[in-house]
């Protein structure tokens, strides 16, 4: 049925397109995305156990995008595979096959319009964001209609609903939103403008959400009821203030009474504190902000958020990643070397109380320092996790320059990995890269990194070696070695990877054993199992 399906709305692309190009020449596009995995079980690394390593042996998925435009109009349509994948479960297999989304878009005059599967935030995405995130499976796109009007030259209304996108089905409840977006100048003399918005977003649980609900809270006790609504609203109000170098932006957002998981409400209960149970029924609350500036070679950033009991979700539930309505900005930074990398805090929605800032300057032309920190505890003052981050970049010459630095952390693995009776790991990292460029567009990238520690599995070494040659093709090798080991033997996790670029086509081919850890994209986190295998990566547009 979903191949009839996908089929069907391609030949009315198709016949659409034909019958425009007879009139006009529009402008058809494409996009593909592959990635397959060849799974070769390694025990003693821990990459068994799951369908793919038993008997399926191989896994992928593929997503094919296409459009049009003529005309004013958009026509959008994108058909996903996934066969034996564990994207959305890493110790499971899913396979299914279907159209992923359409859409159809068309400008008149001040009005923009789109219907079908569509993507969309009010201000940073505090109380609705809609948006993808392929590397862990999730697309929160909104299956119904969206309209924009243009009040002015600076100022927008836009307006919509449907019901959010849960693999190949929707999740039954309603969505339903609005929001009006400025800018005003202060006066171009002073520099000084800002942007204001406020929004207000809806959801209402379907019949059958609610009948679900009330039979799961009939096996509470009458002392546990906690009741229920079959609206919830969530409303937020954001500001950018710019004064010349500097911009400031602010957001409040608020949400009425809503049923929502606890999931620490186990470890509540083990701490002797009262609580209602799995399931909870209150307001919530996240406050973020953030400045960030630049004064003659000194660049700064700092930002501040605080939530309060504000899980927001398509179903009740709904756990970890799934039926997302809303996005809450993560609240450390992007590290790109893999042990820096290894210990990731994910954002917590019910009790987080972060800060981080960032300081940027430069000695001279050829040095450029970077320094971090972050902190991130509850709303009852327990540390769940601190970054301290000091950076040196050098530019000896055009054809050499070097990056040199230290991290510290303390990463609380019981609350973000959910390991019971494991104390906090603490992390010394020094970490230094060096790239060597020759004339004939070839170089040679080296990393190495060791972090101390006395927890989890111990101490790591990476050593990483790149030869680059640009523009099509780059070889890589690396090694994780698990140098002071705390649970096993000395083990290494070796990748070998080969790109290819030509254009618009990018390949890639890995041999990987990766250990378990936290996997995060977009600022969206979870724990993943080890893995070892092969990988094929592949994306091209047309």
């Amino acid at each position: 049925m979903r191949v009839a399906t996908f089929f069907v709305l391609c030949v009315i692309m198709v016949t659409v397109v034909s019958v425009c190009k007879g009139q006009d020449k529009g402008q058809f596009s494409g996009q593909v995305q592959m990635s397959a995995n060849a799974f070769l079980e390694d025990a003693e690394i821990g990459a068994t156990g799951t369908p793919q390593y038993d008997d399926e042996i191989f896994g992928g998925e593929l997503w094919l995008e296409l459009s049009y435009q003529i005309k004013g109009f958009d026509f959008g349509i994108r058909g996903d595979v996934f066969i034996n994948s564990n994207l959305l479960n890493p110790r499971g297999s899913y396979t299914d096959y279907g159209v992923g989304r359409w859409y159809v878009r068309k400008q008149l005059g001040d009005f923009h319009l789109e219907a079908g599967y569509f993507y969309d935030q009010i201000g940073s995405g505090l109380i609705f964001r809609s948006y993808e995130q392929r590397p862990l499976l999730i697309d929160n796109a909104v299956l119904g209609g969206l309209i924009k009007y243009d009040l002015t030259d600076n100022w927008q209304v836009k307006a919509f609903m449907g019901k959010q996108k849960n693999l190949f089905d929707l999740y039954s409840s309603i969505i339903r939103g609005a929001s009006v977006d400025g800018f005003v100048s202060l006066g171009e003399e002073s520099n000084i403008s800002i942007v204001p918005g406020i929004g207000i977003l809806n959801r209402r649980w379907s019949d059958e959400q609610v009948d679900e609900i009330i039979q799961t809270l009939q096996n509470y006790t009458p002392s546990d009821s906690i009741g229920f609504f079959y609206n919830t609203y969530a409303y937020t109000i954001y500001n950018t203030l710019s004064v010349g170098p500097v911009s400031w932006y602010a957001e409040a957002a608020f949400k009425v009474r809503d049923i929502y998981y606890d999931a620490d409400a186990s470890r509540l209960l083990y701490t002797g504190e009262t609580t209602l149970g799995k399931f909870r029924n209150e307001n919530g609350s996240v406050l973020y902000s953030t400045v960030s500036g630049g004064f003659k070679g000194v660049g700064f950033t700092v930002e501040y958020k605080r939530t309060e009991n504000f899980s927001y979700r398509a179903d009740p539930f709904a756990a970890l990643n799934r039926g997302l309505i809303n996005f809450l900005p993560p609240m450390v930074q992007v590290n790109t070397y893999r042990l820096k990398s290894r210990y990731i805090p994910a954002t917590r929605e019910l009790s987080e109380q972060a800060w981080q800032a960032e300081l940027r300057y430069g000695l001279g032309r050829k040095w450029d320092i970077v320094h971090y920190f972050s902190t991130i505890s509850s709303l009852e003052g327990e540390l769940l996790y601190r970054e301290l981050d000091n950076e040196v970049s050098f530019r000896h010459s055009r054809y050499f320059q070097g990056v040199i630095g230290f991290q510290m952390q303390r990463y609380d693995q019981a609350i973000y990995e959910g390991k019971t009776g494991v104390p906090p790991v603490r992390t010394f990292i020094p970490y230094v890269e060096l790239l060597k460029k020759f004339p004939n567009r070839h170089s040679v990238r080296m990393e190495a990194q060791y972090m101390y520690t006395q927890q989890d599995f111990g101490s790591w070494l990476f050593v990483l070696m790149e030869y680059n040659m640009a523009p099509t093709w780059s070889f890589s090798i690396s090694d994780m070695y698990n140098i002071d080991p705390l649970k096993t033997d000395n083990l290494h996790y070796p990748r070998m990877s080969v790109n290819y670029v030509n254009q618009a086509l990018r390949i890639s081919l890995s041999y990987i054993k990766q250990v378990e850890g936290v996997v995060c994209a977009g600022g969206i986190c979870r724990l993943e199992p080890a893995f070892s295998g092969v990988r094929l990566a592949m994306s091209t547009t047309f």
